[in-house]
This record gives structure tokens, sequence and C-alpha cells, in this order.
């Protein structure tokens, strides 16, 4: 392993653990996210999910893949807050 696949670990294991809160105030229906701001995070991190595969770093792939799928769960629940 690299060490570089460990320092994108950690960064964005740190995204997830701030990510959780809104995560769970959107699915309860207690806020939404501006959809122009949830869709092209979690599809540009989908992006990075794959840039970072092609680069072999797979403990970051799967921690990307984690963030990416927060931020999906994110714009659904606010697009279907929304549309209430």
């Amino acid at each position: 392993m690299i060490w570089q696949d460990y320092a994108f670990t950690g960064l964005l294991c740190m995204f997830v653990v701030v990510t959780i809160p809104l995560v769970i105030d959107v699915i309860k229906g207690k806020t939404t996210v501006n959809l122009m701001t949830a869709g092209p995070t979690a599809f540009g991190n989908y992006g990075m999910m794959y840039l970072l595969a092609t680069l072999g770093l797979w403990i970051s792939v799967t921690s990307s893949a984690l963030i990416s799928t927060l931020w999906l769960i994110i714009f659904i629940f606010s697009w279907r807050n929304n549309t209430k």
C-alpha cells in the first residue's frame, strides 16, 4: 500500500463522520439540501471513486463509495422532501 491511500481514506472518513448528522436530518424530513448541491456532490464523488480505482487505491475507493452513497441518500430524500 502507498501512503496516499491511507491519507485519502482518513480524509474521506472524516467527511463521512461529519455528513452522518445531515443524512439523519434529511431522512427524518427535518431539513432538505439544495438539489443542485446534493446531486453534483454525489455524482462527483462517484467520479472521484472511479479515479481512485484507476490508481489502485482500493481502501480509498471503499471510503469514497461510502461518502458518495451518503450524498446520494441526501439527494434522494431532499428531492422527496421537496415534493411533499
